[in-house]
């Protein structure tokens, strides 16, 4: 009863922050997820792919306010990827939610009055879900599981400001974690974005 009553008061405390807010601003941004294919000849035959959608939500305050903006943000992205591996003795086809927090610092130039170009820098936690069907020799397999990681995010965008308090933006962000998760072969994770920000 502690724990949701403690719960429920942050939830307000941040709900008035927002509110009261000045020079900050709320992002809700939508796109494709991808992570690089592989396909290997030799020895055996190996292709492997993953691609999927993507939703992020960010809240950014700014701190300091001089010829180059800097903001502390809270990206919060969630993406269902779809991922197929064929070699030459199996067909392994997984799906799953994976969800990016990253907390960092956005840097803003804005040579424009209604653009800005903006960069970001941000480290945290990735968690991957994987629901995976394999057909092999030996029958069908059936997994689930989810694996977490360190995440670091870095990417940049463009801000187009249509009025005072509402902006497009678009957002491009690599996040780097450990190798062979959520569907991609190496580390990195390719997320690009499109979306609307509030500004208060």
């Amino acid at each position: 009863m502690k724990v949701k009553f403690l719960l429920w008061m942050l939830m307000l405390l941040l709900a008035g922050r927002v509110v009261r807010a000045q020079n900050s601003d709320l992002g809700f941004l939508v796109g494709v997820y991808w992570s690089h294919g592989e396909v290997v000849t030799s020895p055996n035959t190996y292709i492997h792919g993953s691609a999927g959608a993507s939703l992020e939500v960010n809240y950014a305050w700014q701190v300091l306010q001089r010829a180059v903006d800097l903001y502390v943000e809270m990206p919060v992205v969630i993406s269902v990827e779809n991922t197929g591996t064929v070699t030459s003795t199996t067909v392994a086809s997984s799906t799953g939610p994976d969800l990016f927090f990253t907390p960092g610092v956005r840097l803003k130039i804005s040579p424009q009055s209604r653009v800005s170009f903006f960069g970001a820098l941000g480290g945290g936690v990735a968690s991957f879900s994987q629901d995976q069907v394999v057909l092999g020799r030996l029958g069908v397999g059936v997994s689930s599981g989810r694996t977490n990681s360190a995440a670091l995010d870095f990417g940049g965008g463009i801000d187009f400001r249509l009025t005072r308090l509402l902006s497009l933006r678009f957002d491009a962000r690599d996040f780097v974690t450990k190798a062979g998760l959520g569907g991609a072969a190496g580390r990195n994770h390719g997320i690009y974005q499109f979306g609307i920000a509030f500004h208060f």
